[in-house]
C-alpha cells in the first residue's frame, strides 16, 4: 500500500487570431422574479436601471440583499466585414444560472458561476444594424462560506472566426530526471463549422524548440483531436519553480491549403510536482510549503477580481512566506491564474462542491463532471496549477460526534469523481478535502487510495488528531 501525505487545510478564454468586440461596460438591468419571457422580450429597456459589466448587483445598495433573477440588456452592432464569419458571444463567468437571448432568440442555458461558456450567434444577427442581447443571471443557488454574488461577473466578448478554429491546445512538459529528458505532448482540439470536411495543417512554434507540424481531418460540423509527442534534453531548459517561475510560449497556426485559419498562444512551464511517501517534491527536490485561503469576496468589487486587487492580495500572501494553497473553493479567475504563473505560486483548483449536505455530491453527476471538465480544459496550460480537488468538507464516514444521519453518497461521489479526473488529466495530482478522516479508524472508510495526497479540515473540537491515523 502506498503511503499518503496528509496535509491540514485550514478554513479561514485565450482569444486567438479571432477578431473581437468587447461587450463590457454599461448594460440595462432589471431585478425580477416574476417576469415572463414574453414580458421580457417586449420590455421598454429605457426604463431599466444601469449596471456595470463585469460587476455584481449585490455591490449596489438598492440590490444588496436581492436574491433571484437579474436581467441584463445591451444593444450592439456587428461590422459588415464579419459577413461569412462564425460569430460567438463568449462569457467568462455569470453567477450562477444563466440564460441568453439574441434578437429575441433563446440561445440556451448555462449552469455554474465560475467558468466560461459561449454561443454561436451568427444565424441570428443583423450585420451593420443594431442587435439586442439579454442575459438572465440567477444567484439563488448558494454553496459554501462565501457570498453568492449575482450578475455577469467576468468579461463578455463578441468573437469572429473562420469556419475552422482551435478550441484548445494543451501542452504537457514532464521532466524525466533519470533519463535526463523532457517528455512533451501537445494535444489540439479543432472545430469545423463549415459545410464540407477539411484537412488542416497545425504548425506549432516554441522559441528554441523545433516542433514538427501535424495534419488533422475534421468532418463538417464536427471536432477532431490531433496530438504531437516529442522528447528533448532536460539540460537545455529552465524549470518553472516558485522561486524562479520560468515561462515558455507555444504559438500554433491552423492552415488549410496554405491559408491561415486561426492562431492561438499559451504560456506554459516545465515542472514536475509529485508526492513521494510523505513529502512533496518540485523538480526532483523536496519542498516544504505554507498557504492560506483567499475567498473572492470584496465589499466594493464583489467577485469581479480586478487586477489591482489580485496583485495586492497575492503580494500580501507571498509576504507571509506562502507558496502553495487551495485559494478558493471554486475555479479561479483567469487573471489570478496568470499572476500565479508569472510570480511563482502553486495552486490546488477545486469545483464548488462544499459540505456534507451538498446536493451535487452524488456519483455520475453530469453537472459536477461538466464543471470539472470545463475547469481542466480552461486551465490545463497553467503551470501554477498542480492538483485538482473534487470538493471541500466532504464526509465519507458516519461520525458519532454529531447527530446527523448520513449515507455513503459522498463516498461514492468522491470515488467516482477521482476516476473521472484521472481520465481527463494524468499530469497533475488528485485530492479532495475531508472532514472525517482525522478521526481514529475513519480513514479506512474513505477512497484514500485514489488520491495523491489527503487534504483535511481540522477543527478545534476534533476528538482525535490526524497524526494518529497515519
Amino acid at each position: 500500500m502506498k503511503t499518503k501525505l496528509i496535509i491540514l487545510v485550514f478554513l479561514g478564454f485565450i482569444v486567438s487570431n479571432a477578431q473581437t468586440i468587447s461587450l463590457n461596460g454599461k448594460w440595462k438591468f432589471k431585478a425580477s422574479n416574476s417576469l415572463s419571457e414574453s414580458e421580457l422580450l417586449q420590455s421598454d429597456f429605457s426604463n431599466w436601471d444601469t449596471m456595470q459589466v463585469p460587476g455584481n448587483w449585490d455591490t449596489h445598495e438598492k440590490y444588496a440583499t436581492y436574491v433571484g433573477k437579474g436581467y441584463y440588456q445591451k444593444d450592439f452592432r456587428v461590422p459588415q466585414k464579419w459577413q461569412g464569419k462564425q460569430i460567438r458571444v463568449q462569457f467568462e463567468a455569470v453567477y450562477e444560472t444563466a440564460m441568453v437571448w439574441v434578437n429575441g432568440k433563446l440561445l440556451g442555458k448555462h449552469v455554474g458561476g465560475y467558468l466560461p461558456f459561449e454561443f454561436n450567434i451568427a444565424p441570428f444577427l443583423k450585420l451593420g444594424e443594431s442587435n439586442s442581447i439579454i442575459v438572465m443571471a440567477d444567484n439563488s443557488y448558494k454553496r459554501g462560506a462565501w457570498w453568492a454574488w449575482g450578475g455577469i461577473s467576468r468579461e463578455v466578448w463578441l468573437v469572429a472566426t473562420e469556419d475552422l478554429r482551435f478550441v484548445y491546445q494543451h501542452i504537457a512538459s514532464i521532466p524525466d530526471f533519470e533519463k535526463g529528458e523532457i517528455n512533451f505532448s501537445i494535444k489540439y482540439k479543432v472545430e469545423n463549422n463549415g459545410t464540407n470536411s477539411a484537412t488542416a495543417q497545425i504548425l506549432p512554434k516554441i522559441k528554441g524548440i523545433d516542433v514538427a507540424p501535424v495534419s488533422v481531418k475534421i468532418n463538417r460540423n464536427a471536432t477532431a483531436i490531433a496530438e504531437i509527442k516529442f522528447k528533448r534534453k532536460l539540460a537545455d531548459f529552465k524549470f518553472w519553480h516558485f522561486d524562479s517561475p520560468n515561462l515558455y510560449q507555444l504559438t500554433s497556426e491552423l492552415q488549410v491549403e496554405g491559408k491561415k485559419m486561426d492562431v492561438t498562444e499559451d504560456n506554459f512551464g516545465i515542472r514536475k510536482f509529485e508526492v513521494r511517501g510523505e513529502q512533496f517534491y518540485l523538480n526532483n527536490q523536496a519542498v516544504r510549503m505554507n498557504g492560506v485561503n483567499r475567498v473572492h469576496d470584496h465589499p466594493k468589487y464583489g467577485n469581479t477580481e480586478p487586477d489591482g486587487l489580485i496583485k495586492k492580495d497575492m503580494k500580501d500572501i507571498q509576504s507571509l512566506g506562502c507558496t502553495f494553497s487551495r485559494l478558493m473553493h471554486a475555479p479561479l479567475s483567469k487573471n489570478l491564474l496568470d499572476y500565479c504563473d508569472k510570480n511563482g505560486f502553486l495552486l490546488v483548483e477545486e469545483i464548488p462542491v462544499w459540505g456534507d449536505d451538498d446536493p451535487q455530491s452524488f456519483p455520475n453527476n453530469p453537472v459536477t463532471k461538466k464543471w470539472m471538465a470545463d475547469m481542466i480544459e480552461r486551465d490545463f496550460n497553467h503551470p501554477s496549477v498542480v492538483a485538482w480537488s473534487v470538493g471541500n468538507e466532504l464526509r465519507d464516514a458516519v461520525a458519532d460526534w454529531d447527530e446527523k444521519a448520513l449515507t455513503k453518497d459522498q463516498y461514492d461521489y468522491v470515488n467516482e469523481m477521482l476516476d473521472y479526473v484521472a481520465s481527463l488529466d494524468t499530469t497533475r495530482l488528485k485530492t479532495y478535502v475531508t472532514i472525517t478522516s482525522y478521526r481514529k479508524g475513519e480513514i479506512g472508510t474513505e477512497p484514500y487510495e485514489k488520491v495523491d495526497f489527503i487534504s483535511m479540515n481540522s477543527y478545534g473540537n476534533a476528538p482525535v488528531l490526524a497524526q494518529k491515523n497515519t
